[in-house]
């Protein structure tokens, strides 16, 4: 009889002891688990996240703080040169020489008889039909034929030249077309012999500048004589 009284009054104590426990246990886990406050926000890898400093009483409540947050620095991108010439990439004002004075001549009913080419018509300015920034046409004979392997020569003010000779491939013979970079300017454009003479007048072609600033293409064709 006394076993029983003894194992009830030990089942009694077990019970208290555990109920003691439980609320314990429900008073400090409030305390233990961090709230949304308390949390460190996740930033993307590659970016520094903006953490304020210092906040003032009246964030904490809900309300805005005038406090300035700390911001990432902002990155500055490194500068890339680019070489100079009428092919090559843009190239600084200070790269470019002294303008030189290239006189344009006129085309006229008495050319010299050694141009063996004339301008077919005036310069041509648009834009979008062209694949980039270009001084492009073609050269025709006396019968509007295309002629292949004819030589041009393009120089800008600043004394920069290139030459090239029109094309002799299939659905581009006589056509010719020089890609420009750089800034504002104007080029002067003529045909010239194997030895570099002259064999046309010279076109003035202004790039960049008024009254045809916003043309990217510059058509010029030529027709033999």
């Amino acid at each position: 009889m006394n076993q029983r009284y003894v194992l009830l009054a030990f089942l009694l104590i077990l019970l208290a002891l555990c109920t003691a426990a439980y609320l314990i246990g429900r008073a400090l886990l409030p305390a233990a688990t961090p709230g949304p406050a308390s949390r460190v926000p996740w930033t993307p890898p590659g970016i520094t996240a903006t953490v304020e400093t210092n906040p003032s009483p009246t964030a904490a409540a809900g309300r805005p703080s005038t406090t300035s947050p700390t911001r990432a620095p902002t990155a500055t991108a490194a500068g890339v040169a680019t070489p100079r010439g009428l092919a090559g990439g843009s190239p600084t004002p200070t790269d470019w020489p002294t303008p030189i004075d290239t006189p344009t001549v006129t085309p006229t009913a008495t050319l010299p008889a050694a141009y063996r080419y004339e301008p077919a018509g005036a310069v041509r300015h648009s834009s979008g039909d062209c694949p980039g920034i270009y001084i492009l046409g073609t050269v025709t004979d006396r019968q509007g034929r295309p002629l292949a392997d004819v030589r041009l020569k393009l120089t800008d003010e600043y004394g920069n030249t290139d030459v090239k000779t029109t094309k002799s491939v299939a659905n581009d013979v006589g056509r010719y077309d020089f890609p420009i970079f750089g800034p504002a300017r104007r080029f002067y454009l003529s045909i010239i012999g194997a030895q570099g003479e002259p064999l046309s007048p010279t076109v003035e072609i202004p790039h960049g500048l008024d009254p045809v600033a916003q043309a990217t293409c510059h058509h010029v064709n030529w027709k033999e004589r």
